[in-house]
C-alpha cells in the first residue's frame, strides 16, 4: 500500500503559492519571521560556537551565512549549525497538535537550498514551507501514542523532503526516491529530552543534514526503498506504530498546518509556558514577587509533568534548566521576567533562587491526554495568608490564544540583539520587515546575508 506516500505526493505536486490563502501567506511569514529570530538568539548560546566549529572543521568555508554570525559554510554545516541555533534555547515555534518544531528543520534545510542555488523567491519558499510543515504535521498527527523518537526531528525531516522536492522540481519518483533516502537516515530519541541533553538541539541538526544529503543523492541517481510510509517496515509500523494517518488525508490542501502553529513567548520548553503564563498573570494582578511568597504549587498534565517537573540540582546548565519548572517559577518571582538572560551560570547556581525553587511543588493532575499540555494551574500562597490562582487552558502563542504583533517583534528585535554578533537595530528592522513582505523577495538569500549581519549596502533590496 501507497496511500500516504501518494497523497503527499499529489499534495506537493498541486500546491502553489497561488493557491494558498492571503491569511495563510500573512501567518507564514511571521512563521518564518519567529524561525529567523530563535536562530539569531540562539547563535549566543553556550555551546552554538562549538557546533559551528565543528562545521567548520567537516565542511569548509563555503557561501551559506550562519544567523547571527559573519561566519560562511558549505551549505551542509551551514544548515546545520543553523538548526541547532534555532532549536537549542526550546523558543521556537511548533504545531501543538501534532508535537512536532517542524520549522526548525525545514526552515534552514529550504534556506541552504536557496542559498546555494539562489534564484529562489520569497514565494517560492512560502510554498515549500507550507508544503513541509504539512507533511510533518500530518505525521505527527497520525500518532495515536506517546513520543519514544524525537518526533520534531523526524517528522521535521520528512517535512524538509517534501519543501525541497517543491524547490527542486522534483518528479514523483525522484520525491519518492528522496523520502526513501531521508527515511534511511531517520534517527532521534527522547531520551534527549528526558536526560536533558544538548543532544536534543544536535537531533535536529542531523535531521536538516539528513533532508540536505538525500536530496544530493537523489540528483545523483542514488535510490532508497519506496514503501516508507506503509511498508512493512515503514514509519507507520515502525517509528509511529498503531499510527493512522488516514483521518488527516483528506485534509491536505485544506487546513493550512503553517497557520496552525503556534510561537513560544519564553524561552523554554513548552510544556513550561502555561505555569509561567498563570504566574506571571497572578504577579501582574496581585503585585508580589518572591519575598511575598511562602508556598507555590503547580499542577500540570502527565506529560508536561515528565518534560518539566524535574526537580533543581547543582550544576545545571541550560537545557535542564529550560525544561525545569521550580527554576523557571523562581527565576520569574526574582526577574520578574524569562528571557534568553535567564540562564547565566550565575542565576543557574544562585543558593537564594535554587532554595525558592526547591520549595515550588510540580504535581500531576488527572489529564488522560498523552499529549496534552493544558491546562496548566498555579496556586500561590502569599505571606499575607492569601491564596491566589490561575489556570491557563490555551497555551499564550497558540492560535486561539495569539501574541500580539508588538509581542512578535519584540521577540525579533530582542533575538537580534542577542545574537553572537548582534544585528544593528536598523539592519534588524529591515530584515523583519522584509519577512512579513516575503512574497515580494525575487531571491530570498539576501535575507540570509541580513541575518548575518552582513554590510547593508551590500545586501539587495
Amino acid at each position: 500500500m501507497t496511500v500516504v506516500r501518494d497523497a503527499i505526493l499529489d499534495h506537493i505536486e498541486t500546491t502553489t503559492f497561488d493557491s494558498l490563502p492571503a491569511e495563510v501567506v500573512a501567518a507564514t511569514n511571521v512563521v518564518i519571521a519567529d524561525t529567523f529570530a530563535c536562530g539569531l538568539a540562539g547563535s549566543a548560546e553556550s555551546k552554538a560556537k562549538t557546533v559551528r566549529d565543528v562545521q567548520l572543521s567537516h565542511f569548509g568555508f563555503g557561501g551559506v551565512p550562519v544567523w547571527g554570525t559573519d561566519l560562511l559554510i558549505s551549505p551542509i554545516g551551514a544548515a546545520m549549525a543553523n538548526g541547532y541555533q534555532v532549536h537549542c534555547l526550546e523558543y521556537a515555534c511548533f504545531h501543538e497538535a501534532a508535537t512536532v518544531h517542524s520549522m526548525s528543520v525545514i526552515f534552514p534545510a529550504v534556506m541552504a537550498y536557496a542559498d546555494r542555488y539562489g534564484r529562489v523567491s520569497g514565494k517560492d519558499i512560502i510554498t515549500a514551507v507550507n508544503i513541509g510543515n504539512d507533511v510533518a504535521a500530518l505525521l505527527g498527527l497520525s500518532a495515536t501514542k506517546g513520543a519514544r523518537f524525537f518526533r520534531p526531528g523526524v517528522c521535521g525531516a520528512m517535512g524538509a523532503g517534501a519543501a525541497m522536492a517543491k524547490l527542486a522540481d522534483l518528479d514523483r519518483p525522484s520525491t519518492t526516491e528522496l523520502f526513501g533516502l531521508i527515511y534511511s537516515q531517520l534517527s532521534g530519541t527522547m531520551q534527549a529530552h528526558t536526560e536533558a541533553s544538548m543532544a536534543l538541539g544536535l537531533q535536529i541538526a542531523f535531521s536538516v543534514r539528513n533532508a540536505l544529503t538525500a536530496l544530493d543523492m537523489v540528483r545523483m541517481y542514488l535510490t532508497g526503498p519506496v514503501d516508507v510510509f506503509d511498508g512493512p517496515y515503514g514509519y507507520f509500523n515502525l517509528f509511529e506504530m498503531d499510527g493512522d494517518a488516514t483521518p488527516h488525508l483528506d485534509a491536505l490542501g485544506k487546513a493550512w498546518r503553517t497557520a496552525e502553529i503556534s510561537f513560544k513567548p519564553f524561552p523554554s520548553g513548552r510544556a513550561s509556558h502555561g505555569a509561567i503564563d498563570a504566574l506571571s498573570r497572578l504577579m501582574q494582578t496581585h503585585k508580589f514577587n518572591a519575598q511575598d511568597v511562602t508556598d507555590v504549587v503547580i499542577s500540570v498534565p502527565p506529560f508536561v509533568h515528565r518534560l518539566g517537573g524535574r526537580p533543581v540540582k547543582d550544576r545545571m546548565d541550560g537545557p535542564y534548566a529550560r525544561l525545569c519548572l521550580p527554576f523557571l517559577a523562581a527565576s520569574l518571582l526574582i526577574d520578574g521576567r524569562i528571557s534568553v538572560g535567564s540562564y547565566t551560570l550565575e542565576n543557574m547556581n544562585d543558593p537564594s533562587r535554587l532554595a525558592l525553587a526547591a520549595k515550588i511543588k510540580v504535581e500531576v493532575d488527572g489529564n488522560q491526554d498523552v499529549n496534552a499540555l493544558g491546562p496548566q494551574s498555579v496556586s500561590v500562597t502569599l505571606a499575607d495568608g492569601r491564596i491566589v490562582e490561575d489556570t491557563v487552558t490555551c497555551l499564550l502563542g497558540h492560535p486561539d490564544n495569539p501574541m500580539t504583533d508588538a509581542q512578535h517583534r519584540a521577540k525579533f528585535m530582542d533575538s537580534a540583539a542577542s545574537a553572537a554578533q548582534p544585528l544593528a537595530p536598523n539592519m534588524a528592522e529591515m530584515l523583519y520587515a522584509r519577512i512579513l513582505k516575503l512574497q515580494n523577495e525575487s531571491d530570498v538569500s539576501a535575507l540570509s546575508n541580513l541575518a548575518a549581519g552582513f554590510d547593508i549596502e551590500k545586501v539587495p533590496i
